[in-house]
C-alpha cells in the first residue's frame, strides 16, 4: 500500500508528551482519554479506549504548556477506528477539518520540530 499523504507527521513518543498536551472531546462535551501519536496540518493518529464511528466529529485542544500558555482547538472528522486486539484499545485516525487558529495551529509543529532537536530522535 502506498502512502497517500502529502506532509509530514509529527511522531508524539512518550517523552515529548510532557512537552506537547492533547485532549479529545466528543462534539456532546464528554472528555475521552486519548493518546496522541502522530499528527500533521492534515490529520492525527490517536489510540483510545473508546470506539468513535467513522465520519463523527471529534473536538481536541493540543498545547505546549511549558512554552506556550495558549490551547489551540481543532475539529476533527473521524477516518478509521480499528479495535488493536479484542478487548482492547482502538486505533484512531483522523482528518483536520478546522482550526480556529491556524498561525497557532502551524506554530505547535513548529515547537515540536524544536523539541525533537534539543532532545534528539528517540528512536
Amino acid at each position: 500500500m502506498s502512502e497517500r499523504r502529502k506532509e509530514e507527521r509529527y511522531v508524539m513518543p512518550e517523552i515529548y508528551r510532557k512537552y506537547i498536551l492533547f485532549k479529545l472531546t466528543t462534539v456532546s462535551g464528554d472528555a475521552v482519554d486519548a493518546e496522541l501519536f502522530n499528527f500533521s496540518s492534515r490529520g492525527i493518529s490517536i489510540k483510545s479506549r473508546c470506539r468513535f464511528t467513522v465520519d463523527s466529529p471529534i473536538e481536541c485542544l493540543i498545547s505546549v504548556p511549558k512554552s506556550l500558555t495558549k490551547e489551540i482547538p481543532f475539529t476533527g472528522k473521524i477516518k478509521y477506528c480499528i479495535e488493536d486486539e479484542p478487548g482492547g484499545d482502538y486505533l484512531i485516525g483522523a482528518e483536520i477539518i478546522r482550526t480556529s487558529d491556524k498561525v497557532w495551529f502551524d506554530l505547535v509543529l513548529k515547537v515540536h520540530d524544536f523539541i525533537k532537536g534539543r532532545i534528539g530522535d528517540i528512536f
